[in-house]
This record gives C-alpha cells, structure tokens and sequence, in this order.
C-alpha cells in the first residue's frame, strides 16, 4: 500500500517538477581591457595581450582564455571552472595585472580588470558590408543602425567593432619650425584644441 503511494506521488510530481530547457549557468568569468591609443592588432597583441596573459594563466582554476586584439584596445575573457568563487577569482587575476604593471608601455591606459556576467555577453553580431567606403560604412553604422538598435526594449548594449578611425600623419620639418619658433609640442597642441570631428 505504501509502495503504491509513493508511485501515486511520484508520478503526479513528476509532471510539476519544472525543467528549464537552457538553464542558466554563471560562469565565474573575468574580463581585462587594456588601452593602447593608436596601436595596430599586432603591436597590441605583442606588447600588451601576450604579457597579460602569460601573467594570469598562473591562476589557479582557469578553464579558457579568450584573448582580442583590435586597433587600440586588448579585450581579455578568461573562464574559470563553476567551483571557483568569482571574488577569489577577481582578486588574484587583479594581483596577477598589477604585478606585470612595470613590463606594460607607458603609453597604455591601466587594464581594467572586471567581472562578466554572462547575461551581459552578446548575443547578436551583425556584419555590415556595402559598395561605400569604410569610413561611409562605419558613419552609417554608428548614425543609422547603433541608434535605432538602442531604441529596442532590453537592448543592454550596443558595440561597434572594426571600425578605422580617420587618421592623418603630419610629418615635421624641423628646420622650418625652427625659422618659426614652434616646437612639436605647440603643432600637438593645435591639434588638440582645433580637432573637430
């Protein structure tokens, strides 16, 4: 009698147990952003991601890193395993940063190191290619496309990648800004307040 009370209960709670169909799992994650004004993927990747990486890949618990290198900026993502409590994991990645500090350029910003949600990680990429040139091509994703996506509820954020910023290389006459009494300082100075985008 009690056995087939049990399969009574058994069976009735069977229906109401709840599955989720894609569960949400938190990996401890941690992400290091680094600033490098000017630099191309290749110089990011030697001067800045190597270096960090190779210091926090002695990290305890670490199951991936995910290393980008785009013009300017080192983008580092590295996953721990679900056991690792993502505070220990934030404070001895951010030892790890602050211990390479001096092997950095000087021109860097300071890595930021963060922790990543994993709600927060994107979940849509868009490509955008066209018969227009790159810049026509970036003005309009950043005017056009970036702000109407914004305006979608639940939107989070929206990240523009692989953009080009216009750059133009002003190369020096040293003698002539000698005859005026300039030095590359004031020409870095007029850039600065006259630039208008």
């Amino acid at each position: 009698m009690l056995s087939a009370v049990l399969l009574l209960f058994g069976i009735i709670s069977y229906d109401r147990i709840g599955v989720d169909r894609f569960p949400a799992i938190d990996f401890p994650m941690i992400s290091i952003r680094t600033i490098l004004p000017g630099a191309s993927p290749e110089i990011i990747d030697s001067s800045l991601s190597n270096i960090i990486e190779t210091s926090v890949n002695s990290v305890p618990g670490i199951e991936h890193i995910q290393s980008t290198a785009a013009p300017g900026v080192s983008v580092i993502v590295v996953r721990f395993g679900l056991e690792k409590d993502i505070d220990v994991a934030f404070n001895e990645v951010q030892a790890k940063v602050n211990q390479i500090l001096p092997e950095l350029p000087e021109e860097s910003d300071p890595p930021v190191v963060a922790k990543v949600e994993a709600g927060a990680m994107p979940i849509l990429w868009l490509a955008l290619t066209g018969d227009r040139t790159l810049q026509q091509l970036n003005q309009f994703a950043r005017n056009h496309i970036k702000k109407r996506l914004e305006t979608i509820d639940g939107v989070g954020e929206i990240r523009l990648g692989g953009e080009r910023k216009r750059t133009i290389r002003v190369n020096l006459d040293p003698a002539r800004m000698a005859a005026f009494g300039i030095a590359a300082n004031d020409v870095i100075g007029a850039f600065a307040t006259e630039h208008v985008r």
